[in-house]
């Protein structure tokens, strides 16, 4: 029985001048006990329909809807405001895709569930009241709920603050939340985007678990086709507000129709396909375009090898501390694309402040040329080590002075570290803004102007401009579309030809990291559990996490569409 109709959607946000249209003449059904997945890049309109079938885009922007959404055969688009809100929650569901930032930080999670709780003839939030025989059954429901979704000791998260709980955590009990209420349909928007590998599949694994055993339909929205992979009944792909192609999970992955659905399945990194010639990526035209390869001559890479001599980090006092890093040794020799692997917490990103000076290490010694960094701290001049030691965050976002523009913030560290000035330096950041391929315009604009894709760019650009010899590039690519993922990495593998450039990439994305480094290292609770190419971390894993991270990583079938083959 179909439970969700949308006939002829258009949703326009309303400006001083004109309309711009987000979604245009979109239709889609979606049966009851069935997931609905919608793919596509951001701006493909997938968001703006998941909020518009909740009616929470007209409290964020002026729009203006056409077309039908029904849902039991009611248009919900014509609802009163009043009559809306009844269908939040007991009818419509909604997992978001920041648990952090959509959990209130000032209240109790046992607070927030039962404010969630409704029940036939019951107000929202009466169930808050306390000493009520309602508020006994809705705290009765969350910790039903909150051991259905996993979590442990139920009593003590209820007493906890969202902060307090881990990313795995607050996604679980943004799922519990969402189904206080029992809703009929739920939307997920990018539940697992922020998620590592591991906990991603957890959360998967759960949420399809749950969703069937109380039956409820999903529209699931995601820009990535493995995790459609895993959960979806049938898949939706939009592009630049439209619908080009729905059908089957089997037909969309194994037998696309669309080019930009088989553009988009070329797109995903998977385990045993090479990319260290450069990722295809979406041209224009939908099609997938293969990335012109800077074919460089040889070189004898000299300079210092990176040496990472038995570091550890302790945070907090001795005896009561947590250790971030656990006694890590390694060696990356000059010119070598080195991948760092780990679930959150496994403590890569520390081990990357602690090579980069931001942090001392505890414990050990890293050196890299006429440089050391001991508990004492950075020895020989920071300034030449500066120039010569560079790392890209992992969000550009924060990452970047918002009240500066871009040019201003490349030209800072050719400010700091080189004698450019005046005409000079101005040519130099031109060059730099051509070199990481962004529009020369970009130069005036601040951080807020530009996409994801073109913030890390920036971000890039700045890191390589005063020519160092080793990039500390940390989750560079985690919160962007499998597209720009794709250009972003073969902007860093190119700029690694022509710099001969030594590389430590940190990330959760296993398909990824095997796909274009020279070695691999797999962290696990702050050590380093195994080292090795990417092959011998794929075929032949010494230690049982890299094996269960290999388990969990969402990978596609192989596609003849691709135009590459595994070993």
């Amino acid at each position: 029985m179909t439970l969700l109709e949308i006939r002829d959607l258009t949703v326009g946000v309303v400006t001083e001048d004109a309309e711009r249209e987000l979604v245009r003449e979109l239709s889609l059904d979606l049966e009851q006990g069935q997931t609905l997945c919608v793919v596509g890049e951001s701006g493909s309109g997938k968001t703006v329909t998941a909020l518009s079938i909740i009616r929470l885009l007209e409290f964020v922007a002026p729009v203006r809807t056409r077309g039908e959404i029904a849902i039991d055969g009611v248009d919900v688009t014509k609802l009163p405001a009043d009559a809306m809100r009844a269908y939040r929650g007991p009818r419509i569901g909604m997992i978001f895709q920041e648990a952090l930032d959509s959990l209130n930080p000032g209240r109790r999670v046992g607070g927030q569930l039962v404010e969630a709780y409704r029940e036939a003839g019951s107000l929202p939030g009466q169930a808050a009241r306390r000493g009520s025989p309602l508020r006994e059954r809705a705290e009765a429901k969350a910790r039903r709920l909150l051991t259905e979704v996993g979590l442990a000791d139920t009593g003590r998260i209820l007493r906890l603050y969202p902060h307090q709980l881990s990313g795995g955590m607050q996604q679980r009990v943004m799922i519990a939340l969402a189904l206080m209420a029992d809703p009929d349909l739920l939307i997920a928007d990018e539940p697992t985007t922020a998620l590592d590998v591991t906990t991603q599949a957890e959360i998967l694994t759960l949420f399809d678990r749950v969703r069937r055993d109380h039956g409820t339909a999903c529209v699931f929205i995601t820009h990535d086709m493995g995790v459609a992979a895993q959960v979806a009944d049938r898949i939706a792909v939009m592009y630049r507000g439209r619908l080009v192609e729905t059908g089957s999970r089997d037909d969309i992955l194994t037998r696309p129709r669309h080019p930009y659905t088989r553009a988009l399945l070329g797109c995903v990194p998977q385990l045993g396909v090479s990319r260290r010639d450069g990722f295809p990526v979406i041209s224009p035209t939908m099609t997938l375009e293969t990335p012109a390869v800077a074919h460089c001559p040889d070189r004898v890479h000299q300079g210092a090898p990176l040496t990472i001599e038995r570091v550890s980090k302790v945070y907090g006092q001795k005896g009561h501390g947590v250790r971030a890093v656990r006694d890590v040794s390694l060696e990356i020799p000059p010119g070598e694309f080195f991948g760092l692997v780990g679930e959150s917490g496994s403590g890569k990103s520390t081990l990357g402040r602690v090579v980069t000076a931001l942090e001392p290490p505890t414990s050990g010694t890293v050196t890299f040329g006429p440089h050391g960094i001991g508990p004492a701290g950075l020895t020989g001049a920071e300034r030449a080590f500066r120039r010569r030691v560079q790392l890209i965050f992992q969000d550009p976002q924060s990452s970047l002075d918002p009240r500066h523009t871009a040019a201003r913030i490349i030209a800072e560290p050719l400010k700091e570290l080189t004698p450019l000035r005046g005409a000079e330096l101005d040519r130099r950041v031109a060059d730099l803004i051509d070199e990481v391929g962004l529009p020369k315009d970009t130069a005036g604009k601040l951080p807020s102007q530009l996409s994801g894709g073109q913030r890390q760019r920036v971000s890039i650009a700045r890191a390589v401009a005063a020519g160092p010899e080793l990039i500390v590039a940390d989750e560079p690519t985690s919160a962007l579309d499998v597209s720009v993922q794709g250009q972003v990495m073969n902007l860093l593998l190119d700029l690694r030809r022509t710099r001969t450039l030594s590389l430590l990439f940190i990330t959760h994305n296993l398909s990824l990291v095997l796909s274009v480094a020279d070695r691999v290292g797999v962290m696990y609770r702050g050590e380093l559990i195994e080292t090795g190419t990417p092959d011998e971390i794929r075929l032949a894993p010494r230690h049982d996490y890299t094996r269960r991270l290999l388990a969990a990583n969402p990978d596609l079938p192989a596609l003849p569409h691709t135009g590459s083959t595994r070993p």
